[in-house]
């Protein structure tokens, strides 16, 4: 679970954006009245802000000796990182969490996604020039000065003190001025914390209701 976001570079948690990537963001908008939050519909909003979230929502992670699956409660996104040596393919259909290949820099894994499909909403937009580094790391909670939000911190107790470092660099030469670095920490949960996230059956439920037929 996450438990809270840094900027290495200063500032607040908003990106920087370049002014051609500031106009394409404000004439994607200027074209409704207003823009529906995503996760009212059930729309999943990808990375990178699936490993941003603090908001008390886990990612289990899952590691065989050719991939990591990591599969997150937050509109239940999936992210596989394949570990087998292979490189980004040429024929991939580019989807919200892209494609992910990782390798090891001694303790620390080095994950490389690229392949994402736009998306044209902040804080986050992505364009097909969009790159995703991670370097993870695990740690103890002694050793970095983050520490849990008032919110998360109340969610569930962690079950140790292991930290697990996701040093994030962000690239994409349209969107962004300059390279954008976050950094997340999370801890560990019991393997229970992860429920189902049953965001559309609510939508559902509420469509069958209008269509209830009078007796």
């Amino acid at each position: 679970m996450a438990f809270a976001v840094e900027n290495p570079d200063g500032g607040g948690n908003a990106p920087r954006y370049t002014p051609e990537g500031l106009a394409m963001l404000d004439a994607f908008a200027a074209q409704f009245s207003s823009i529906p939050e995503t996760g009212a519909f059930c729309v999943p909003t990808g990375m990178p802000s699936i490993m941003l979230s603090t908001v008390s929502y886990p990612i289990e992670i899952v590691q065989h000796a050719s991939r990591l699956v990591m599969l997150a409660e937050l509109e239940m996104q999936v992210r596989r990182v394949f570990l087998d040596g292979r490189e980004h393919p040429d024929d991939f259909l580019p989807t919200g969490v892209g494609h992910s290949i990782g390798s090891w820099d001694g303790d620390t894994l080095v994950i490389d996604t690229t392949l994402l499909e736009q998306w044209p909403l902040r804080p986050w937009p992505r364009s097909e020039q969009t790159r995703v580094v991670e370097r993870v790391r695990l740690t103890k909670l002694a050793d970095v000065s983050a520490r849990p939000s008032g919110f998360v911190a109340t969610v569930e107790a962690p079950i140790n003190d292991d930290v697990l470092v996701d040093e994030m660099t962000l690239t994409d030469a349209t969107l962004y001025a300059g390279p954008q670095r976050r950094t997340v920490y999370y801890q560990r949960m019991a393997d229970t914390a992860t429920l189902e996230y049953a965001c559309a059956a609510e939508r559902w439920l509420d469509e069958l209701e209008k269509n209830r037929v009078s007796r």
